[in-house]
């Protein structure tokens, strides 16, 4: 089989310390290594492989469970079973690469030029025996009472006012920085989403309202867990562990910020705000709000106001360090800013009736809007929508299947065309519909016998071994590393545990509201999945309810979206967002006496 530039492994040297040891996942993060650890290095998912050559433990039970006997001979371990005793090298292969899912997403929305960052050209005041001005008076006489803050007027004060214009940047009356030339054309501001799984970057030119650039990348977190019971859990049960998550995902939005600006050649100092959005839990890592709270009922987060500070007080590189860096509100524990964002670019205040926002995802965060209300609820849907439960389950990177369609034979796609690594998301829901379509699972999920199946190619891939049965979609001719690819009754049962946690949300909704099924006018599927998933697959297995197709509306990343609006619209910012985040009514869906009930329903086919 021929290699693309994919299957290139990289390589690290691992030389333990002073006789400490650590796990050679650990080790990895520690450089700052993406290793894509969805178990968050407990030795449940068997994902973290990589390859050693040097002085390293013996296997470990998980690691023979886990990997395949021609893995090991490979040299094949898990990163996280695996302690370095002397010097080794670690080549990463597999299923360890970027979900850029975020960056195929195309947007055409015009964004507004109403920003909370503004710039003007003043000829300062000039200091002399009769006016005794201070520098920063010769400013302020010209720009009006403006508010320089310590690390300004020291700059100041190794510099002389220029007979000339300057020009001042300023975030409402906080002067951000003085330049002696003129950049008035050089105003930008950036967009984050910060997601469980993936941050997205949205560069924006706030002086003509559009986005010059957008980027993404695997969220640092995700050596520590895949969910964010994980990454709470990581926090509690580590000494610096809310430091430690905090610094790694500061880490990736500052390499963001600055290889966003090197892409266009702007001056990262020419960045002067970033509107972030995240769910609950990432909003407290990123700020170092102890989680404890979200971790028992009646999960409640330490704060659910907006949050504003300095670049440099919030320890994000990439722009100027007095720039200001936003994290909108949030709405309850677990239903956070980024739910906030697809009801900013759904504008939910434009349209009649009731209309769905579904974010599928690790955490599913749904929201019904009525002519009378908002209500908000959160959906534990579990990774297996970011296949961390699921067997040869990965994120959405090259190589990830992510759609079926089944004729004579089962026929699949890859993302960019290349050999089957795994099933994503997408992937996986359209597998399940077309094994719905076509028999060889029936509505409980169970999996078929394959004599009762009439096709012999579709019976031929149902594998019975132990009682226990799997459907091969990638033979090992096929797939990137000469190994089948199959779907098992247990990853369809993930699957089944996913789309109940996020039916009963949906459906408790409703009932709390007083809507049927048939008085939704409108579904938006919000977030990179949302945007990728085959609405027909999606709507067969029961993922939203059976309304027409043409009511179900992908909106692509929604929660980038909204804080790219908000960014660039200080009307948004200042008064919208908190009368959009306190209006919407918090539903603690697991509370609810059908909150069972509804559960088990919805797991049904």
């Amino acid at each position: 089989m021929t290699h693309t530039a994919l299957d290139i492994p990289q390589h690290y040297k691992i030389v333990p310390h002073n006789g400490t040891t650590c796990s050679l996942l650990d080790a990895l993060v520690k450089e700052n290594v993406s290793i894509y650890s969805p178990c968050g290095g407990k030795g449940i998912c068997g994902k973290c492989k990589v390859q050693t050559d040097g002085d390293v433990s013996e296997i470990s039970s998980e690691e023979i469970r886990l990997l395949t006997p021609e893995e090991i001979e490979k040299g094949i371990r898990l990163a996280c079973r695996t302690y370095a005793t002397g010097s080794t090298r670690v080549s990463i292969t597999g299923d360890n690469f970027t979900n850029n899912s975020k960056d195929k997403i195309t947007t055409y929305r015009e964004y507004a030029t109403n920003s909370n960052i503004t710039k003007c050209r003043i000829t300062a005041e000039t200091p002399d025996l009769k006016n005794d001005f201070s520098l920063t008076e010769c400013i302020k006489k010209k720009a009006g009472n403006i508010n320089m803050d310590l690390s300004l007027i020291r700059e100041l004060s190794n510099r002389s006012l220029p007979d000339n214009e300057i020009t001042l940047s300023l975030c409402g009356n906080d002067l951000i920085d003085i330049e002696f030339e003129n950049t008035m054309d050089q105003k930008f501001g950036a967009a984050f989403d910060i997601g469980t799984t993936t941050i997205a970057c949205y560069l924006m030119d706030l002086n003509t309202g559009r986005q010059i650039h957008v980027a993404s990348c695997q969220n640092p977190q995700s050596a520590y867990g895949a969910d964010v019971i994980s990454r709470i859990n990581y926090s509690l049960q580590n000494k610096n562990g809310i430091k430690v998550l905090s610094k790694t995902v500061k880490a990736g939005i500052s390499d963001l910020l600055s290889k966003a600006c090197a892409a266009v050649k702007i001056k990262e100092t020419h960045v002067y705000e970033c509107v972030l959005v995240g769910n609950t839990t990432m909003n407290h890592i990123f700020w170092e709000l102890n989680p404890i709270s979200l971790s028992r009922v009646p999960f409640t987060p330490v704060t659910k106001e907006m949050i504003v500070a300095d670049a440099g007080t919030a320890g994000i590189s990439g722009m100027n360090t007095r720039g200001k860096v936003v994290f909108l509100p949030c709405i309850g524990g677990f239903v956070g800013s980024d739910t906030v964002g697809a009801v900013i670019a759904s504008d939910l205040k434009q349209k009649k009736g009731n209309t769905l926002i579904i974010d599928l995802g690790t955490n599913g965060e749904i929201v019904l809007a009525t002519s009378q209300q908002m209500y908000a609820c959160s959906a534990a849907a579990g990774p297996a929508f970011e296949g961390a439960s699921i067997k040869h389950g990965m994120q959405a990177f090259k190589g990830a299947i992510n759609s079926v369609s089944i004729d004579d034979d089962l026929h699949y796609t890859t993302i960019d065309n290349k050999p089957a690594r795994g099933i994503c998301g997408s992937g996986l829901i359209d597998i399940v519909g077309q094994f719905l379509t076509t028999g060889i699972i029936d509505k409980t999920g169970k999996i078929v016998e394959s004599e009762t199946l009439e096709n012999d190619r579709l019976s031929q891939r149902i594998i019975k071994e132990n009682r226990r049965k799997r459907v091969i979609l990638a033979h090992p001719h096929e797939s990137y590393n000469g190994e089948e690819i199959y779907i098992s009754q247990k990853d369809i049962r993930e699957l089944q545990l996913a789309k109940g946690a996020i039916r009963a949300g949906i459906n408790i909704l409703l009932k709390i509201a007083k809507v049927n099924f048939a008085d939704i006018d409108r579904i938006f599927l919000a977030g990179a999945f949302g945007n990728f998933i085959n609405k027909e697959s999606a709507r067969k297995i029961g993922v939203f309810p059976d309304i027409p197709l043409d009511r179900v509306i992908s909106m692509g990343n929604a929660a980038g979206e909204g804080a790219k609006m908000a960014l660039c619209d200080k009307e948004i910012l200042q008064k919208d967002i908190m009368t959009d985040a306190v209006s919407i009514q918090h539903i603690t869906v697991s509370n609810h006496q059908d909150f069972q009930d509804e559960f088990v329903r919805g797991m049904s086919f």
